[in-house]
Order: C-alpha cells, then sequence, then structure tokens
C-alpha cells in the first residue's frame, strides 16, 4: 500500500520534469528582460505541495533504499529553489549566470533520481 501511493506519485514524473524546465525559462526570460519573477521555496511551487502532501508524512516508514532515494530528491529540490531565489533580473549580479547553471545542474540530477526512483518502483511491482 506504502509503495503503492509512492508509485502513484511518481507516475507523474514528466510533469514535474517539465514544471522545472518551465521555471528555468521563466527565470532566464525575466533575466533577459529585467522583470519581475516570482520565485517559489521548495515547499510552494506545485511539485512541493503535492510532495509535502503525499511523501512526507510517510518517508519514515519507507524500506531504507527508496526512504534514502526520497530523502535525496526531497534536497536536490529543496536546493533548486534555494539557488534560485540567489538570482534577481531587476538587479542582476555577475554571480547570476553561474547560479543559473547549477539550477539546470540541480535540475538534471532531480530529474535522474525521480527516474531511478520510478525504475525501483517498478521493479518491485508494487
Amino acid at each position: 500500500m506504502l509503495l503503492t501511493k509512492l508509485a502513484e506519485f511518481i507516475k507523474d514524473v514528466d510533469i514535474y520534469i517539465s514544471q522545472h524546465a518551465i521555471y528555468i525559462n521563466k527565470l532566464e526570460k525575466a533575466m533577459q528582460e529585467g522583470t519581475t519573477f516570482e520565485h517559489k521555496d521548495c515547499h510552494s511551487c506545485a511539485f512541493g505541495k503535492r510532495w509535502d502532501e503525499n511523501m512526507a508524512p510517510m518517508e519514515e516508514v519507507l524500506p531504507g533504499d527508496i526512504r534514502l532515494e526520497v530523502e535525496e530528491i526531497e534536497a536536490l529540490h529543496c536546493e533548486f529553489h534555494e539557488v534560485s531565489m540567489r538570482i534577481d533580473p531587476k538587479e542582476r549580479k555577475g554571480t547570476d549566470k553561474e547560479n543559473l547553471e547549477k539550477m539546470k545542474d540541480i535540475s538534471t540530477k532531480l530529474f535522474q533520481k525521480l527516474l531511478s526512483l520510478k525504475r525501483k518502483l517498478s521493479k518491485r511491482e508494487v
């Protein structure tokens, strides 16, 4: 039952991946135009809200290998948003481009972890 709920959540991995790509694209556009960007923390974006609602309550009772994967996903997701908040498109800094690249790298790692978790769950035939 527990892993079934996790598998249900993670089946939407493509949606989460596209949401992060859109977030990065909107931030890049705001940087180019010098316009306001509405940052979200890792608990207020769509993924974060669903994660907190569905995953956080069960994290402690997940099997060890799955729990480790879940914790890594959560840490990467929060790091992604923390780095994004260092960028203010209206007040450009020399570190903005570096932070944007770091966001892209974190995003790639996050996608890989989500897909890895999806594979692990499918092998367990939940």
